[in-house]
């Protein structure tokens, strides 16, 4: 399926590896423009050598800085001129239980979650506004239904949903959409390194497995970052034109609502 993306100039924040990866190489595979964006310095080089297209800007920034941010958005429209799209991916996450997480933690996940998606869209609120653009941001299915382990998280995400419904109203008439894919347990870099912190005997594969489980995904398995690529690619074509402040779930089941 043609998503109608050429040509189109997309931002992607969090793009060095994991989910903002592969949606950058969908959007480069579908024809855009695209300027990805992170923090890590090492692993963003790794994604420009990996990507490897004319069609890429690459900005070191990151998103939490609300001048790194800005820059992101000054570079693209100094390099294209316009700004059709923006792919909020950058996020991190204290996992733990709300009693065991101090409340300066819990208060700091709101913050990261809301500052990641805000501090990239409102510089660039006027060009998606020239372009009837679209911003996606990323939320979960620990927006709706708590996850013990991930007390801070579903926290952070509530608000972050409730932010991107605002927005979408307060957009739409400058024709900007906003939406939200609401992921579950995805195979990223991420879980990755939380199979490594929890020193488990078990096979990564193994234990990414048990995760499914143990968070009865109904689907009983992880998803991957190309299926989610695929969901925020859509939302960010014009063939989603009539959609906004909606949450599309890749989650194997599991509903953000």
């Amino acid at each position: 399926m043609d998503l109608q993306l050429e040509g189109l100039s997309i931002i992607v924040t969090g793009a060095s590896s994991g989910i903002g990866l592969q949606t950058a190489r969908l959007l480069l595979e579908e024809g855009a423009w695209v300027t990805i964006c992170a923090r890590d310095h090492a692993r963003l080089s790794r994604a420009r050598a990996e990507l490897d297209s004319t069609r890429l800007l690459v900005v070191p920034a990151d998103v939490l800085n609300p001048e790194q941010a800005n820059q992101v958005v000054e570079e693209t429209l100094k390099h294209r001129g316009t700004i059709d799209g923006v792919a909020a991916i950058a996020g991190r996450g204290h996992h733990g239980s709300l009693l065991e997480l101090s409340t300066a933690d819990i208060a700091e996940e709101v913050s990261n979650k809301l500052s990641s998606l805000l501090n990239i869209v409102r510089p660039a609120v006027l060009a998606l506004g020239d372009s009837k653009g679209c911003v996606v941001g990323l939320t979960a299915p620990t927006a709706a239904s708590p996850n013990i382990g991930m007390g801070a998280i579903g926290v952070g995400r509530a608000a972050l949903d409730a932010v991107i419904k605002t927005l979408a109203l307060e957009l739409a008439t400058k024709g900007v959409r906003v939406n939200a894919v609401g992921v579950g347990l995805i195979d990223t870099p991420r879980q990755e390194a939380r199979h490594a912190e929890s020193a488990s005997p078990a096979s990564y594969s193994d234990w990414l497995a048990d995760e499914a489980l143990s968070r009865a995904v109904p689907l009983g398995r992880p998803g991957l970052a190309t299926e989610v690529a695929a969901a925020i690619c859509w939302l960010l074509s014009p063939l989603s034109a009539y959609t906004t402040g909606s949450v599309l779930d890749v989650a194997g089941g599991q509903q953000s609502r």
